[in-house]
């Protein structure tokens, strides 16, 4: 084999290398991109159940709120209605200590 022979085989060898390595890079480069396009639907989905579960628990806040509106309107109504009783209680207290007078 002569000396030229010997460059053009070595000479193709490195450009088949080069050949080979830049196919592997687009390879690398093409898994890369799948990997972060999944992530990325992944992050979307995700995105979406955060705003689901936001806007339940914003629903939720809402009724808390209404809840608790209505238990202070009620114990506002129960100690009016227990201060009702009393009055009923001392007023019969009364009654029962003018029967007794008489």
């Amino acid at each position: 084999m002569s000396i030229k022979d010997a460059a053009l085989q070595f000479g193709t060898a490195i450009e088949n290398k080069l050949i080979q390595a830049r196919a592997d890079q687009m390879e690398l480069g093409q898994q890369l991109t799948e990997r972060i396009n999944s992530v990325a639907n992944q992050v979307k989905i995700l995105d979406g159940k955060v705003t689901a579960l936001d806007s339940r628990v914003t629903a939720l806040d809402t009724k808390v709120e209404v809840l608790s509106r209505r238990f202070t309107t009620m114990e506002g109504t129960m100690t009016t209605m227990q201060q009702t009783q009393f009055e009923m209680r001392d007023i019969l207290v009364a009654i029962q200590s003018k029967l007794e007078l008489n």
